[in-house]
Order: structure tokens, then C-alpha cells, then sequence
């Protein structure tokens, strides 16, 4: 029978030693610090345009809290600058290019998640090669193609310019999110007499509605936040998005950083809206989606 001993003054070998309390303390203060200076620096900027959007137009940079709430900054915006037609055309274009987008992307996410057939990686790489294309690489080629479809200066046309690089990452997204569903619900579902058809309508779709959620804020950010195309593929001051309105504020000489600001608060309602309304769906596909790649 032996004993195992331990020599005085040595500690014992695999286990940490505990932390400080001072260490600890210490690296949570330095975290909240962190988390506190990031949150500051991106809320400045919208704290800012709001508190502008109330402002006289000579209290822009001359104090920093307005002196009288000015409401009727908003009103002045709405009319002066058409709002309800812009805010229609915006609606529009995010509408057209949302519905796009899910119809094409959906079925095409759940073939690369269940299907196998020749080409099949080669053509996923193609889509996330597509992700990762600069907007700005593809504007003239775009205006070139857009003016021999007789689409150039359309709502139409510019809907369709979003869609290409919104389906590709709508399937990437909704791809992983069909991973994570469980294949043994699409076999049984085989077993009862389904067809593949009927196994994506009634199986899986009510299944990626989250997913579907996740996609659809997504796309309608970046859609109703898009400016470049807007601005160059659309010409007539009537067809014009509100990104591409609330630019008017902004002139050769001087700005008018009231109206801008106004404006850019009336913009912001929809997007804070939609958010708003598929928030837990949103929340879960993420959630979903991260589980299996």
C-alpha cells in the first residue's frame, strides 16, 4: 500500500490558481468601460440627428439642446419635399424586391440544403462570389443593362438591380437554416405519400418562417436604406426614393440640416416598424440558423 505525498510549498499540478478578486473586478470594470464607449459611439450619431430634427435652423451648430422644440419642422419636410410620394415609391421598390427575393431565394436555399445534382457546390460558390461583389463595381455595367431592357428611370427597374445580390445571400442565409432543420421530418412525411413538392409547402416552409422573417428585415434595410442605385438609375424627380428625396436638403452651397434630419426621422419610421413587428421571428432564425452550417 503506498501514499502519495505532496512536498510543502508546491502546488498541486493542473489546477489554476483562483483569480484575484482585484482581477476580476477589474476586467468587468474594463468590459463595461468597452461595451459602454462602443454603445456612445453608435447611438451619437442618431441621438444627434434627432435632437437636429428639432432645432432652429441657426441652433444647428450653435448650441446643443434646442432652444424651442420646433414639431413643425416635420410638417415643412412632408410637404415641401412630396414625402407621400417618395415614401410610396420607396414602399414600393422594397415591396416588389422583398417578394423577389423570397419567392427565388426560398425554393433555391432548400435545393442546396436537400438536394444532391451535378454542380451543385460550383453553383453555391457562384452565389456567395456574388456576395461579395462591391455595389459600386457593378453600377455602369448595371445602368448599361438596365437601359437595353427600357428599364432605366423605372421603379421596376431598379427593384430588379436588388435582387440579384439579395438573392445570394438570402439563399446563403436561408441554406443554413434548412440545415438546421431535422431530415427525418421530410422522410416521414415521404413515408405518408407527400411528394417533394409537398414536403417543402407543407412540411418545411412553416418551418423557415423565422428564417423567412430574417430574410425579409434584412433585405428591406437594405433596400429602403440603398442610395447609389436609387440615385443613378432613377431620373425623374417624381419616381424618385426617399433616400434619393431627402437628399434634395443638401445643396451646392449650404444645407439645411433640419430638413435633413427631419427628413431622415419621417424615413426611419417604416424600417423602425418592420423591426418591430418581426423582431421574435427575426431573433429565432438567427438563433436557428446558427446552429448547423
Amino acid at each position: 500500500m503506498t501514499t502519495r505525498s505532496t512536498m510543502p510549498g508546491t502546488a498541486r499540478i493542473g489546477r489554476a490558481a483562483p483569480s484575484s478578486p482585484w482581477a476580476v473586478t477589474f476586467t468587468r470594470t474594463l468590459i463595461y468601460v468597452i461595451l459602454v464607449a462602443i454603445v456612445v459611439v453608435e447611438a451619437f450619431p442618431l441621438v444627434w440627428m434627432i435632437v437636429t430634427s428639432l432645432k432652429d435652423p441657426h441652433e444647428v451648430f450653435n448650441s446643443v439642446l434646442p432652444g424651442e422644440i420646433r414639431w413643425q419642422n416635420f410638417p415643412r419636410v412632408w410637404y415641401a419635399m412630396n414625402f407621400p410620394v417618395h415614401l410610396g415609391n420607396s414602399l414600393y421598390v422594397t415591396g416588389l424586391t422583398v417578394s423577389l427575393v423570397v419567392v427565388l431565394a426560398t425554393p433555391a436555399a432548400y435545393a442546396f440544403a436537400r438536394y444532391r445534382f451535378p454542380g451543385r457546390e460550383i453553383v453555391f460558390y457562384a452565389f456567395l462570389g456574388a456576395m461579395m461583389i462591391p455595389p459600386q463595381a457593378i453600377l455602369i455595367p448595371m445602368f448599361q443593362f438596365l437601359k437595353s431592357l427600357h428599364l432605366l428611370d423605372s421603379l421596376n427597374g431598379l427593384a430588379f438591380s436588388f435582387v440579384g445580390g439579395g438573392t445570394a445571400f438570402a439563399v446563403f442565409l436561408m441554406r443554413t437554416f434548412f440545415l438546421s432543420l431535422p431530415r427525418e421530418l421530410g422522410d416521414s412525411a415521404r413515408t405518408d405519400g407527400c411528394n417533394d413538392f409537398q414536403v417543402f409547402w407543407y412540411i418545411y416552409l412553416p418551418l423557415a418562417r423565422p428564417g423567412i422573417a430574417t430574410v425579409v428585415i434584412i433585405q428591406s434595410l437594405y433596400t429602403w436604406n440603398e442610395f447609389m442605385f436609387s440615385n443613378t438609375f432613377i431620373i425623374t424627380p417624381g419616381k424618385k426614393t426617399v433616400q434619393s428625396a431627402v437628399f434634395q436638403a443638401i445643396g451646392q452651397y449650404s444645407t439645411d440640416y433640419t430638413a435633413l434630419c427631419s427628413g431622415l426621422m419621417i424615413a426611419l419610421v417604416p424600417v423602425v416598424a418592420i423591426y418591430l413587428i418581426l423582431q421574435r421571428q427575426f431573433i429565432g432564425g438567427l438563433t436557428a440558423g446558427a446552429l448547423k452550417g
